[in-house]
């Protein structure tokens, strides 16, 4: 591997650090955490989503059993802080029903 494939290796390595963490919290479960953030390119249509503190992303927590937790809005020290922190967060994060039992919610 030349040097140019490696620093090119390693900075793809750095930014999926960046946006993907994994945590165990204190009863076990393990976690993963993505920072979703809308593409630029659709900021138009970001306005018009109905839930204004997502606009500028969220935190989704996914956990080895399948639940889900979104945080909106998200401080932005998120990929260094604590494990400890971030589960803290994450028990404050709204859980999110699975897509079924959603719709049927806005119905």
């Amino acid at each position: 591997m030349s040097d140019q494939e490696h620093r090119v290796t390693h900075q793809a390595t750095s930014h999926a650090s960046a946006t993907v963490r994994r945590f165990t919290d204190c009863v076990g479960d393990q976690w993963t955490v993505y920072c979703i953030r809308p593409p630029s390119l659709l900021a138009g249509v970001i306005t018009l989503l109905p839930h204004e503190e997502r606009r500028n992303g969220w935190l989704l927590f996914e956990s080895s059993e399948g639940e889900r937790r979104r945080l909106a809005p998200f401080p932005a020290d998120w990929a260094t802080v604590s494990d400890f922190e971030l589960e803290r967060w994450c028990m404050r994060a709204t859980r999110i029903e699975e897509l079924p039992n959603r719709r049927a919610g806005e119905r």
